[in-house]
Formats: C-alpha cells, sequence, structure tokens
C-alpha cells in the first residue's frame, strides 16, 4: 500500500475496506474464515497478508502378515515380521500424506489468486479514499472521476 496518510490511517482505510468483505476487526489484524477451511489474516500496519488452510483426514491403515517358521527362529521371525510390517505401513502412510499436502497445496493455490484479486481491489478503494482525504487536506474538491480502467482524476482548487 501506498503511504500516502499516516501507517494507522491507512490501516483504518484498509480495515473498513476489508471489513465491508466479510473480514473482522482483531485489533491491528483483519481476520476472515471462509467455511472451506482458508483462514485469512491481514496485518493492517504492514499490509501483510498471511493465507492458511487446514486438512484433516483419519489415515489407517492395517497388514496382516503370516510366516511360517520353526520353534527355534520364532522369535527373530516374528521381529523381522513387526519390522517389515512397520516399514510398509510408515510408507503408505507417507504417501497417503504426500498425496493430502497436494490436494491442500492444489485448493490453496486456486484460492490465492481469487484472494489477490479481492485484496488488490480492497487496496485501490482504501487507496482512493486516501487520496480523497489528501486532497481534501489541500484544497475543496472540484471532482473525483473514475474511468472504466480505475484510473481516478481529483480536480482540488487550491
Amino acid at each position: 500500500m501506498l503511504p500516502i496518510l499516516a501507517p494507522d490511517r491507512m490501516g483504518e482505510l484498509l480495515a473498513k475496506e476489508l471489513e465491508e468483505q466479510g473480514f473482522i476487526r482483531d485489533g491491528d489484524k483483519a481476520i476472515r474464515e471462509d467455511a472451506d477451511g482458508l483462514t485469512i489474516e491481514v496485518d493492517l500496519k504492514t499490509a501483510t497478508v498471511t493465507a492458511r488452510i487446514a486438512a484433516d483426514k483419519k489415515l489407517e491403515e492395517s497388514i496382516d502378515r503370516r510366516a511360517s517358521v520353526g520353534v527355534e527362529r520364532q522369535e527373530t521371525a516374528e521381529k523381522n515380521l513387526r519390522d517389515d510390517v512397520i516399514r510398509e505401513l510408515d510408507d503408505r502412510l507417507a504417501a497417503r500424506t504426500e498425496a493430502l499436502r497436494k490436494e491442500v497445496t492444489g485448493k490453496l493455490e486456486k484460492k490465492l489468486g481469487d484472494l489477490k484479486t479481492e485484496l488488490d481491489q480492497a487496496v485501490g478503494r482504501a487507496t482512493v479514499a486516501a487520496l480523497t482525504e489528501r486532497a481534501q487536506s489541500l484544497g475543496n474538491i472540484q471532482s473525483v472521476v473514475e474511468d472504466e480502467a480505475g484510473n481516478v482524476t481529483i480536480k482540488v482548487k487550491l
């Protein structure tokens, strides 16, 4: 965000715009939790954005292994089977965890594209509000015109 006004005032203007988009003000932060698990936090002092998405999935795996061995090798065979099962379970769970991580990362990347547009618009509106305030402090505003591209022209009589 451009430092047009004092940082605190710029933060207030940004907070106002974000509140209109469903964010809830919490001190120096504006936070929104979407239904799909995405949490967006905007630090109003630094205008930094943190986005988090959570996923919770219960992973269950089971392996049934049997081996026929003589009594003299039973203890060693049991230990080897147990070690093999643990290793295979670890591998399976690691693969499923990685697949879940990729799925969550994909969701987050998609949401970030939409979020960037939304936040850019909020910052743009806050910047226009700041420019208007600044113009008022310089003199009487004669007109404020915004074109189709979003460019704003403010005419001030000094």
